[in-house]
């Protein structure tokens, strides 16, 4: 299973790279004191503006956060004056909005449970719940302000804000440099009228002056990176022998922040692999790594930029010196460095593109620390670089097998008896875990950690035996997200130890959105990709002793939380094992024989135990059997419409058999007649009356003209009563709404019901609050009762719902009629400033009647804005997708369905993309059902303009004959075959596993707005060209005469165990999934047995080196064993599948014996620096005649041993102060830099020894352009033949 790591080098950057603002600083501006960098932020205007300006990619070539944390570091200014003028940066804002949108979650719980305490407190008499009644409402109005404070705090971050403009005062306090004129000819100025050309040849004059103030220079070179934003093409035109040399002259500057200066345009400058080559020659790498080094935060903050500037450039990274990567090895070795993160970053990066280079300068070792000891922040993404790797055998060489990844697995074995003891210990554990969770969430980590006998896997599940609460309790959690285990509802009822009294309310529980939305059709051929996965980790674990481990557990009854914890996870992997895994491996784990032989034992104490675990498993199975069927969308439908049927049933046959008695007594329970007050009405017996008895004509007509009910119960809702229309707009408060609704239903099923509503004033002041809005209606009002801040506060909103009701009859809609509110619906449609309205209207009202509801929804979907052309897009799936799939469809339905996909079919032609796309998933989710899949190729849509967005709808019509023949005559067939036989079936495969990836990624956060619906199809088998061809017996005929099949089974057969080539590979992925989603249909299953290629797609799956590949064709294998032909055929192979109770296939398969799918054979490892072919110089080549050169060199390479260094720095301090001259010898240096190219080196260490030789020496190299220092980098077969010459010469101390 390919995740993020194992797709393509790109992918890993794409993950793990923190980036910052512009790739520039503030702290360019002006000298430092304290040397922390300032925050990373968006443009300004002024003298900082152009100081924080950066090139033209946003975040600039190497740009990122030099900080783990999103924290931002100020100006050394005055708190105040920075916070109110300088803009928070990107990093530091997601930092902000994240807290902020954590606050609103969490004020938004607050809030539903102030909800839930009212409708709780409703239930009671009023005088016991008064006083608890005015607290709930007090917080719920709170936590309401609070929220919408909240709200607006992000909506002013996260909007895009104008720039600022800095008062001269707060210059002045910056320090910022004083602008000269632009009529000096200083060309300080960068004009948006002058030629670039010019502007750049006046900076570059401007740099070359000499004895100018530290800001001149700093300005000029943020002039200059503006120049090169403004003007990319500027950048192609460069000299950069002249350009080289004003370069020289800011790097090598005395001030550090115009050496940061240099590198932020030096980076600007770059364009690609010859601007790279070029930089090279001038030696600015070799400076990057003496500010590496550096002991100003700003020098190394930009020249680490400046390097990561090389990886942006596609082969870039071939270009870094191996010195560099020392340099930055150093850094990340440094615990308490700054930059520490960020470089293991770069590291892993580099590990990704050109791993051989990281390997030889010792950068794999520091990564496998992190991922045993931290820090912990980055581990996870750390972990995708060695995932990577792990996937080819030609880079799998250079990760250690039963090493690197296990020793994350030391967190829980090492632990104590005693387990965490403080809060970070316990932070520990679960960053393990984290970091865990996403190995076995890819197939690189899944068969590599089953290597060795399973042995890692075996260590975390004996983990659980360790006598500790904490550590337990972080490994079941960990089983929960590796099984994707959702604990239900009652879970956090059952974990504090109350009984299951709650389980027959099961069926009441509140679903998700998208478990409502009904399922396609065709799920059992699409293919579970996550489901099939997640089989073969059950299978693994129940072999590596996951079931017993977890039965000792509930026997043990020493922390009564984790044993009902156990106990939970216990019930739910048997209930996962019974339905994903093979009938072998379920019915063999659900006996549980230890636990049932433990509590026979009638001799032993512990039998009390696991008779109570027994009793408890028993109990928790059969209340997830409850929740597991009421939880089905389906069943839910089916359950609430037969409760309905009785219902209404029940109720005409009380209204046929009530007295009058009776009928008077249900009046006065109700309350309506003894006050005014609604809080004091019963309003469970209200809705009893309205639904039941008053459905009777009779009943109505005395409740209208004997007493009063009917008018008080119609005067509550009248608008300019005020008293419906003020009541908060709360949960509880929506059985007003649904009352008043019930009592417009009811009224229009009778002739008197009718009469009454069309006299009542309720209409008349509804369609005059419409009249507020309308202007041309001549009404105003200051404060109108459909305002925004109305309809979200108060239930005023509710009034469009019973509109809604009356939409649905048409006695309604010629009252709605009457009143004119049609019209000013027309002319409210027309606000541009209320979309809301809109929104609302659509929402609510009842389009199954020809009439105006369909002409102003038509009107919305055209000429509205783009969200509400969005909203009512998405609403047209309510009214094309029955409710229960399997309900006989009525006429009026269907014609409700035809004329909305008349709609969807012109929303086809909308100016904006995104709504194409959703109107394009709502059609292709329509024809699921045949009627409309056949009225959709009747309308025979254009879908030409649309690309690749409307190649899933066009693909939907191949599933039938109709469809089939219209897309044959539009030639459709033959040129997408032809397309897909000769590249789709490429990027077919990066579409999956993209969708698996994202499928992985629990941690991401849902936006809002975002379609569930998309969201849901993550990790199933997406539409496939071929797929869809083998539906129909037409398709197979021609499939069949183009040979496609035949092609991409001699393909898989030739070319199946290849692992070399990445592209060849790719093509094999692309024609394992053509074939498979062949072979799922039932029309296609017998392409498989003619070509037996069942055979060859096994082989692959148990041997080939190529661990993506393998992952590849174990999916493969599940789509073919979706139908029973498959499965014989994979039976006959030594694999099972998965079957449900009525025979049916499910798609799942695994093989009988596990460890034909999970052989993984050792490997060779590439050793790291430490070996002799892997160093670039020898220590004898280096030493020279000299004796007094070979004493500093032998000092120097003394201080690579943490043993001998102390002694080595005095006697090189003793060196300097005797033979001073030695230190200003450019040879020497020469040799020294390739010593610290050679051997591992501690940060200060690397300082001390720069900073040992004068910086002439530097200069002189740079400006004079020297000869390559000698022992350059020779191939390691050369380096060690000459090691073996000169082996007796060698003397490293």
């Amino acid at each position: 299973m390919p995740n993020a790591s194992t797709t393509s080098p790109k992918a890993y950057p794409a993950v793990s790279r923190v980036r910052g603002g512009s790739g520039s600083s503030a702290h360019l501006a002006a000298p430092r004191n304290n040397g922390t960098s300032t925050s990373l932020g968006p443009p300004m205007t002024g003298a900082i503006g152009v100081a924080m300006s950066g090139p033209s990619n946003p975040n600039g070539p190497g740009g990122f956060s030099s900080s783990l944390r999103s924290t931002t570091t100020t100006l050394t200014t005055p708190h105040t004056l920075v916070n109110d003028f300088n803009p928070l940066s990107p990093v530091s804002s997601e930092a902000l909005v994240e807290e902020l949108t954590d606050q609103l979650n969490k004020a938004i719980k607050y809030k539903e449970g102030a909800e839930n305490l009212l409708q709780v407190l409703d239930s009671k008499k009023v005088k016991e719940a008064k006083r608890a009644r005015n607290e709930a409402e007090k917080e719920y109005n709170e936590r309401n302000r609070e929220i919408t404070q909240l709200q607006s705090q992000i909506a002013a971050i996260t909007k895009p804000r104008e720039t600022p403009i800095l008062p001269r005062v707060i210059e002045t306090l910056l320090d910022l440099p004083n602008q000269p004129p632009a009529s000096n000819g200083g060309g300080s100025d960068v004009s948006e009228t002058e030629s670039p050309t010019v502007s750049l040849t006046d900076v570059l004059r401007d740099l070359e002056e000499k004895g100018n103030r530290n800001e001149f220079y700093i300005s000029r070179a943020n002039q200059l990176v503006l120049l090169f934003k403004r003007h990319p093409n500027l950048k192609y035109e460069l000299n950069w022998e002249t350009f080289g040399h004003r370069l020289h002259s800011l790097l090598l500057h005395e001030s550090k922040d115009v050496i940061a200066a240099g590198y932020r345009v030096t980076r600007a400058a770059l364009t690609d692999l010859q601007s790279l080559k070029t930089t090279r020659r001038l030696h600015i790498d070799h400076l990057a790594v003496l500010s590496l080094v550096s002991r100003s935060t700003v020098e190394r903050e930009q020249a680490l930029k400046f390097v990561r500037a090389f990886l942006e450039i596609p082969g870039g990274v071939g270009e870094i010196s191996r010195e560099v990567v020392r340099a930055i090895v150093a850094c990340a070795e440094q615990v308490d460095d700054r930059l520490r993160g960020i470089a293991m970053e770069t590291l892993a990066e580099m590990l990704v593109l050109d791993p051989e280079l990281v390997v030889s300068a010792g950068g794999v070792r520091v990564l496998t620390q992190v991922l045993g000891e931290g820090p912990w922040e980055i581990a996870d993404s750390l972990s995708l670089a060695f995932l990577y790797l792990l996937d080819m055998p030609d880079t799998r060489k250079y990760v250690r097998a039963g090493h690197d990844l296990e020793i994350v697995f030391s967190t829980f074995t090492d632990s104590s008896t005693l387990g965490p003891k403080t809060h970070s210990d316990e932070e520990r554990l679960r960053s393990a875990a984290k970091v865990i969770s996403s190995m076995l969430k890819s197939w690189s980590g899944l068969l590599c950690l089953s290597m060795f006998e399973m042995r890692s896997l075996r260590s975390l599940v004996d983990s659980l035996r360790i006598p500790s609460s904490g550590v337990r309790d972080v490994i079941l959690e960990l089983f929960f997200d590796i099984f994707r285990i959702k604990p239900p509802s009652w879970s956090t009822t059952f974990l504090a130890g109350r009984r299951l009294t709650t389980y027959g309310r099961v069926a009441n529980l509140k679903n998700d959105e998208s478990s409502r939305k009904p399922g396609k059709q065709d799920n059992s051929s699409q293919g579970n990709l996550v489901k099939h996965y997640t089989s073969l980790l059950l299978a693994v674990f129940f072999d590596a002793g996951l079931l017993e481990v977890l039965t000792s557990i509930v026997e043990d009854n020493s922390d009564p939380t984790i044993v009902r914890k156990t106990t939970l996870l216990l019930g739910e992997v048997l209930k996962l094992a019974s339905q994903l895994l093979p009938s072998n491996y379920s019915a063999r784990m659900q006996l549980l024989p230890g636990l049932f032989s433990s509590a026979s034992k009638f001799g032993l104490d512990g039998r009390f135990s696991a008779s109570a675990a027994v009793y408890q498993i028993d109990s928790l199975n059969r209340t997830l059997h409850r929740s597991l069927s009421a939880s089905t969308p389906h069943r839910i439908a089916l359950e609430e419409e037969k409760r309905g049927q009785r219902q209404v049933e029940l109720k005409l046959k009380l209204n046929m058999t009530i007295d009058d008695r009776h009928f008077s007594n249900l009046i006065v329970d109700t309350g309506v007649l003894n006050t005014k007050s609604y809080i004091k009405w019963n309003w469970d017996a209200l809705n009893e009356i309205i639904q039941g008895p008053l459905l009777n004509p009779k009943r109505l007509e005395e409740a209208i003209k004997v007493t009063k009910f009917m008018k008080r119960l119609l005067s509550f809702y009248r608008p300019f009563k005020y008293r419906f229309s003020e009541i908060k707009n709360t949960k509880p408060n929506q059985r007003y709404v649904k009352t008043g609704c019930a009592l417009f239903r009811t009224l229009l099923q009778t002739s008197q019901g009718v009469l009454f509503l069309a006299e009542h004033k309720i209409l008349r002041q509804i369609a005059e609050c419409l009249a507020q809005l309308d202007k041309m209606s001549g009404i105003v009002s200051p404060e109108p009762l459909f305002s925004a801040h109305r309809l979200t506060d108060t239930l005023s909103r509710g009034y469009f719902s019973m509109l809604g009701t009356l939409s649905s009859d048409a006695k309604g809609l010629a009252m709605m009629e009457r009143w004119r509110m049609f019209n000013m619906f027309y002319h409210i449609s027309d606000l541009q400033d209320r979309p809301d309205l809109l929104e609302l209207f659509v929402s609510t009202m009842d389009f199954s009647l020809e009439g105006h509801p369909r002409i102003i929804l038509s009107k919305a979907l055209t000429t509205g804005p783009k969200s509400v052309r969005l909203f009512a897009t998405n609403h047209l799936r309510n009214l094309t997708s029955p409710d229960d799939p399997d309900k006989v469809a009525t006429v009026r339905s269907n014609e409700t369905a035809e004329w909305a996909i008349r709609l969807l079919i012109t929303q086809l032609y909308d100016p904006d993309v995104e709504v194409c796309e959703t109107a394009v998933r709502i059609l292709e989710e329509a024809c699921n059902t045949t009627h409309s899949l056949e009225y959709v190729v009747k309308c025979r849509p254009a879908l030409d303009h649309l690309g690749e967005i409307g190649a899933p709808l066009l693909l939907r019509f191949l599933s039938t004959s109709v469809g089939y023949h219209y897309l044959n005559e539009l030639d459709y067939i033959h040129r997408e075959m032809d397309d897909w036989f000769h590249g789709r079936n490429d990027s077919y495969v990066l579409a999956v596993e993209a969708s698996l990836a994202r499928a992985f990624a629990d941690d991401e956060p849902v936006k809002k707005g975002v379609n569930t619906m998309d969201r849901d199809m993550l990790g199933t088998v997406p539409p496939h060209f071929y797929r869809e061809l083998a539906r129909t017996s037409e398709g197979c005929k021609l499939l069949r005469e183009k040979g496609h099949f035949e092609d991409f089974a001699r393909f898989i057969q030739q070319f199946g165990q290849e692992h070399a080539d990445p592209e060849i590979v790719t093509k094999i992925k692309g024609c394992l999934w053509a074939v498979g989603n062949i072979g799922s249909m039932p029309l296609g299953a017998p392409f498989l047995d003619e070509a037996d290629i069942v055979g060859p797609i096994i082989m692959i799956a148990e041997t080939s080196q190529v661990l993506t590949l393998k992952g590849t064709a174990f999916f493969v294998l599940g789509l073919i064993a979706k139908t029973m032909q498959g499965l014989e055929i994979l039976l006959e192979h030594g694999w099972d599948g998965s079957t449900s109770t009525m025979g049916e296939t499910l798609g799942f398969c695994v093989p009988i014996d596990l460890r034909r799918l999970l052989s993984v054979e050792p490997w060779q490892h590439t050793r790291d620096e430490t070996s002799e072919t892997n160093r670039p110089s020898i220590l004898s080549r280096i030493l020279g005649e000299d004796p007094v050169d070979s004493d500093i060199i032998g000092a120097i390479a003394n201080l690579s041993n943490h043993i001998k260094e102390s002694q080595a720095t005095k006697d090189l301090l003793k060196l300097k102060a005797a033979h001073i001259t030695h230190f200003a010898s450019p040879e020497l240096y020469r040799r020294v830099m390739v010593l610290l190219e050679s051997y591992r080196y501690r940060l200060q260490m690397r300082r001390f020894i720069i900073e040992l030789f004068d910086k002439s020496v530097v200069e002189h190299l740079v400006r004079e352009g020297q000869a390559e220092p000698i022992g350059s980098p020779m191939s390691p077969e050369v380096e060690h033949q000459h090691h073996q010459q000169q082996q007796s010469n060698v003397s490293m101390s």
